[in-house]
């Protein structure tokens, strides 16, 4: 397996208390892994040990199939919290301070803060900056040096809906480009929507699964009670085509995902078919999370 990242028992305690417990993680290339926690969860930690930036106490640590952490990572790019910026200087200036780390001409900057929607601030301070925009800026300088790995803790933090779509997309082009990602974030809607992998991190201890394990686990049916359930499936059908249901111990169950299960419910009645039960079964991503993680 060709994997980007790759730990094996990996342990960081502050004092007593273990931040990162007996972690075992596997990033593959190519993949978008979403790292779902609580807060104080680990983490941010486990990012940080993985960018050199705090010692593990125990357990190994491969970065690109290497134990020569130091050259595997050169070719990593990261956000880990919020962004450290020169907050006298514009974004292209925060850039170039960058730069001395991660050798980048000055067109490929300007390149990079059109990218993440910042092509435009001009002499504007980084201080006077949104919260959203620091983030876009941060992301900007992560991106430089061309990274095959990218380390974003709480990316789209603070961006509106619009800048939330942009960050997402700018996050697929460049995947769909051989980049790999490790994302943290407590918007699970929109890790959903581009993880290829998670990690469930509860207790310092981490839990891994596919989007399609997690898409299998979290499928969400209609059940329908009726009175003559043969009868009002095949009404269902002859309606709504595109339906895959299955009629099982007297139910109808909608695998099909229903936006307005009204529709179904008043077909039936108005066909003179008696409708008893029009429920949900299955549990939804949040729920799924929320169970692994504790209420």
């Amino acid at each position: 397996m060709d994997y980007v990242v790759q730990t094996n028992a990996l342990v960081k305690k502050y004092g007593q208390k273990a931040a990162v417990d007996n972690m075992s993680v596997h990033v593959r290339k190519g993949d978008i892994y979403g790292l779902i926690g609580k807060n104080g969860a680990g983490k941010t930690s486990l990012m940080k040990l993985l960018l050199g930036l705090t010692i593990p106490n125990s357990g190994e640590i491969k970065l690109f199939g290497m134990s020569d952490l130091g050259k595997a990572r050169k070719k990593i790019g990261s956000l880990i919290e919020a962004p450290a910026l020169y907050k006298n200087e514009t974004a292209l200036e925060n850039m170039k301070r960058f730069s001395y780390l991660a050798p980048t001409s000055r067109e490929r900057m300007k390149e990079l803060l059109e990218l993440v929607g910042l092509g435009d601030v001009g002499k504007k301070k980084a201080g006077a900056f949104s919260l959203g925009m620091r983030q876009r800026l941060g992301i900007a300088i992560a991106l430089m040096g061309d990274p095959e790995l990218l380390v974003l803790d709480e990316p789209i933090n603070g961006l509106d809906p619009a800048g939330i779509k942009e960050i997402r997309d700018l996050i697929v082009d460049m995947n769909s480009k051989g980049v790999t990602f490790m994302i943290s974030s407590h918007l699970l809607d929109e890790l959903g929507k581009i993880a290829t992998n998670y990690g469930i991190v509860h207790e310092g201890v981490i839990e891994e699964i596919t989007a399609e394990e997690l898409l299998s686990k979290c499928r969400v049916s209609l059940k329908i009670g009726a009175s003559d359930p043969k009868k009002a499936n095949e009404l269902l059908h002859e309606s709504f085509p595109q339906l895959e249901t299955r009629v099982e111990g007297g139910m109808i169950h909608v695998l099909s995902e229903v936006s307005d299960p009204a529709q179904l419910n008043k077909l039936l009645v108005s066909s003179g078919i008696g409708v008893y039960e029009l429920s949900s079964e299955g549990t939804g991503m949040e729920d799924f999370f929320i169970e692994r993680l504790g209420r």
